[in-house]
């Protein structure tokens, strides 16, 4: 097969888009560069232009799963009519992403050049909407009162600690499906807003 024709920044979409796929389905170790370069259509060498080594590739890739993360996150709330609901349709979007994509999670969260951005200024953007989506719900009465920082990493806590159990194959939540997942969120979320101890 003869190397396709790519105009400058496609090849390189196309390299991560095929590698997505793979680390999508396969998992982080069946990203090979030579396979990649196979399945667009290019030489061996093609690949070395946009990522210097796999290492490179795969920030690349975490980088970008982190964004398609993020997408989901805010067209979960999109849609939602109060503070409360969109607090719970993130805390599912983001809990379904882990069962759904499990590698593609794990990815996010295991490259150390992402974690500048996306698990640094996009965390830390994310956590100052969390915390006016939080003061918000409790100006309207719909989120209990109290410390909305505390409320934030309260909730960040049960978000992560739940997607990461699922994503890690955790005896009590293993081979979850997406709308076991969901069911499982939407629960979670209800119990911290409702507290678990008698006042």
């Amino acid at each position: 097969m003869g190397e396709r024709k790519y105009h400058h920044g496609n090849l390189r979409g196309a390299i991560l888009e095929a590698a997505y796929r793979i680390v999508d389905s396969e998992g982080v170790e069946a990203v090979r560069m030579r396979a990649l370069a196979r399945e667009v259509g290019v030489s061996s060498a093609a690949p070395f232009r946009h990522f210097a080594d796999k290492q490179v590739l795969l920030d690349a890739l975490a980088e970008k799963a982190g964004t398609e993360l993020d997408l989901k996150l805010d067209e979960a709330a999109a849609d939602c009519h109060d503070a409360l609901t969109q607090f719970r349709a993130m805390t599912v979007a983001y809990v379904r992403f882990a069962a759904e994509h499990p590698a593609l999670f794990d990815l996010i969260h295991a490259r150390s050049a992402v974690a500048g951005r996306f698990l640094g200024e996009v965390n830390d953007e994310r956590r100052l909407k969390l915390i006016a989506l939080i003061i918000e719900g409790q100006n309207a009465g719909l989120i209990p009162d109290a410390d909305p920082e505390l409320v934030a990493l309260t909730s960040e806590a049960l978000t992560h600690g739940l997607a990461r159990m699922i994503a890690d194959g955790h005896p009590r939540v293993r081979n979850l499906s997406s709308e076991d997942a969901r069911k499982l969120a939407l629960a979670a979320t209800q119990l911290l807003q409702t507290g678990i101890g008698l006042s």
